[in-house]
């Protein structure tokens, strides 16, 4: 399978443009058919999740977004890589804090939570000049409620 990619330059409507790419790679066939639909659904989830939080915090500087997302189906799995040119953060440092100060039921502030639960691994890289990267992976053989860190 070959890498499905989608560039998004707008924050403006940038939820429904992801939307739309989701169903387009779906009706197209260019997510594996060996994936199940759930872990299509984690995929999109996760992406979701991250992108959410760049509208809600991201920091561009004045600059206009240029956000990429890359999917590499695999077999059973699928590996995605989101690069984005805000000013990043620390999303290790804030996940940490997400899960000492956790509330029950909390109505916001689980986003970063629901990614690592997702998600087989995921990291982020910043980079000094260039674009920051998140790379995740989502597999049919992950059982997302083992990876929950409650």
């Amino acid at each position: 399978m070959e890498v499905t990619r989608q560039r998004f330059r707008k924050l403006d409507g940038i939820i429904d443009d992801l939307h739309d790419t989701f169903k387009s790679w779906e009706s197209d066939g260019a997510l594996s058919p060996q994936l199940d639909p759930d872990t299509i659904q984690l995929m999109k989830l996760a992406v979701h999740e991250w992108i959410a939080n760049l509208v809600q915090h991201a920091d561009f500087e004045g600059r206009d977004p240029d956000i990429t997302l890359e999917v590499f189906p695999n077999d059973r799995s699928l590996r995605c890589v989101i690069h984005d040119n805000s000013t990043g953060f620390e999303p290790s440092r804030h996940l940490l804090r997400r899960m000492r100060e956790l509330e029950p039921l909390p109505e916001r502030g689980m986003g970063l939570l629901m990614l690592n639960a997702a998600t087989e691994y995921f990291e982020y890289s910043r980079s000094k000049n260039g674009p920051h990267k998140l790379e995740f992976s989502v597999s049919s053989d992950l059982d997302p409620w083992l990876n929950i860190p409650f």
